[in-house]
């Protein structure tokens, strides 16, 4: 299935399988797929590349998804980057933390590749981050 419009996508997780696995998806649908395995090589990307969207885990060396996207909200460059949080644990994102990120949505693991992938084109459809949390 080939989407749309291609859009550029960072992919950030320290579980190379996990990259892999999104990575496929996405380009089958015919996006552009950076990675990055840490938070710190993944700020380094966003800043330089300016993704259209960002995956990141919540936990991982070089800096965790919450530190990424806190930081890259604090970047005019890239303050308007929707993110998808991903997360082993059922994380709940209060107010005060979804204020000073760009975090989107919050997917728990294990996932559905097809789920996120749908999670994905829908905030690449709309243009506009939408803030929400994990059930």
């Amino acid at each position: 299935m080939r989407s749309v419009t291609p859009h550029r996508i960072l992919l950030v997780d320290d579980e190379p399988h996990v990259v892999c696995v999104l990575r496929l998806n996405l380009e089958q649908a015919g996006h552009t797929v950076l990675s990055a395995s840490n938070g710190e090589d993944a700020y380094a990307i966003a800043c330089a590349e300016q993704p259209d969207l960002i995956v990141t885990d919540y936990q991982m060396p070089g800096g965790g998804g919450i530190e990424l996207a806190t930081r890259l909200f604090d970047q005019k460059i890239t303050r308007s980057i929707p993110i998808v949080l991903v997360t082993a644990r059922a994380h709940h994102l209060d107010d005060a933390v979804l204020a000073k990120t760009n975090i989107s949505e919050v997917v728990d693991k294990p996932f559905s590749p097809r789920q996120l992938m749908a999670t994905i084109e829908s905030l690449l459809a709309t243009g506009k981050p939408r803030k929400s949390d994990a059930a």
